[in-house]
């Protein structure tokens, strides 16, 4: 399948750029940095490799960034906040629970953000044989809601809990592969995707050459009382003609932040802001969801109770983008 072909492609090209420069253990001096991705095939696993080999060719004598998988956003928090990665990404909704300690928190996690990456915007989709077509239909089926932990599963609970399906059908947490295994098998009716930037994540561009679906997003009551209630949402249109077969609809998005510990120091976290940001074309290479980005796209999105590290606000003032 193109979804497993590409994971293939992409560890192997983790092994070959960075054979050597994975730690046994973490290091203490912050220039040997893990930098937490996120599970392969999803959109900002390619990014992160992208921000690695673009960081270490710019700073051989600096940086030695090795990519490690990791579970998504709830994860990388976690890892970031213990000192178990140095850099990493994370989405702007549950970041700001994390800085608060709510669920699926259940502690006060201490972070900062270096820029935003890119928008998310969420979506799902239903097998048409399934005849759903909404989350209104959702009741007595099996979907796939979100990785175990990234942020599409925080974003699936949310919708569950706003609609009161709770208990009213079965929701699972699966990686994109397996989910649409699953799909593939009948083993589930519907599952959960993104549109990164202004393109598909790769595994719904998967489930678009492979499956007959049915996309779908929020009606406006529901977009209306998660922005309302959750920092860090917002309501975006997916355009017509952007998913195959569909005619383009409403529904809630974030950014997802690219974001260091407070404990390191200035200098290293202004190199890697202004490394990233003055390579955003080298880096659409790895990652179409940068594609047609603007310099003041990296200020956005952020939840109010998330700041910039000191480092990257110098970079930021040095471009005039902030006073």
């Amino acid at each position: 399948m193109k979804i497993k072909r590409m994971q293939a492609f992409l560890a192997l090209a983790v092994i070959s750029l960075f054979a050597g420069a994975l730690p046994t253990a973490l290091e203490a001096a912050p220039r040997n940095m893990v930098l937490g991705t996120a599970p392969v095939g999803t959109a900002s696993f390619p990014y992160m490799v992208g921000v690695a080999t673009i960081v270490n060719k710019a700073h051989p004598n600096e940086f030695a960034l090795s990519p490690q998988e990791t579970g998504g956003t709830v994860a990388n928090i976690r890892l970031l906040d213990a000192g178990k990665v140095h850099l990493t990404g994370f989405s702007g909704m549950v970041v700001a629970e994390a800085l608060e300690g709510k669920p699926p928190f259940t502690q006060k996690f201490n972070v900062q953000a270096l820029f935003s990456m890119y928008g998310q915007h969420f979506l799902w989709f239903a097998l048409k044989s399934s005849g759903v077509t909404s989350w209104e239909q959702i009741a007595g089926k099996k979907m796939a809601v979100g990785t175990p932990a990234g942020s599409t599963r925080v974003g699936g609970d949310l919708v569950i809990a706003a609609k009161g399906l709770k208990g009213k059908a079965q929701f699972l947490y699966l990686q994109p592969s397996a989910m649409i295994d699953n799909m593939r098998d009948g083993r589930i009716d519907a599952g959960f995707g993104l549109v990164t930037g202004a393109s598909p994540a790769p595994w719904v561009q998967e489930v678009m050459s492979s499956l007959d679906v049915n996309f779908f997003g929020l009606d406006e009551p529901t977009i209306a009382k998660l922005v309302g209630e959750k920092p860090g949402l917002i309501r975006y249109v997916i355009p017509p003609g952007l998913l195959k077969g569909s005619p383009g609809f409403p529904t809630m998005s974030e950014y997802l932040i690219a974001g260091v510990s407070p404990k390191m120091d200035e200098q290293t976290a202004y190199l890697l802001t202004k490394t990233v940001q003055e390579s955003m074309a080298e880096l659409a290479k790895y990652s179409s969801a940068v594609k047609g980005g603007k310099p003041e796209d990296a200020l956005k999105g952020l939840p109010p109770n998330l700041s910039f590290h000191p480092g990257a606000v110098r970079y930021f003032k040095e471009k005039g983008l902030i006073k």
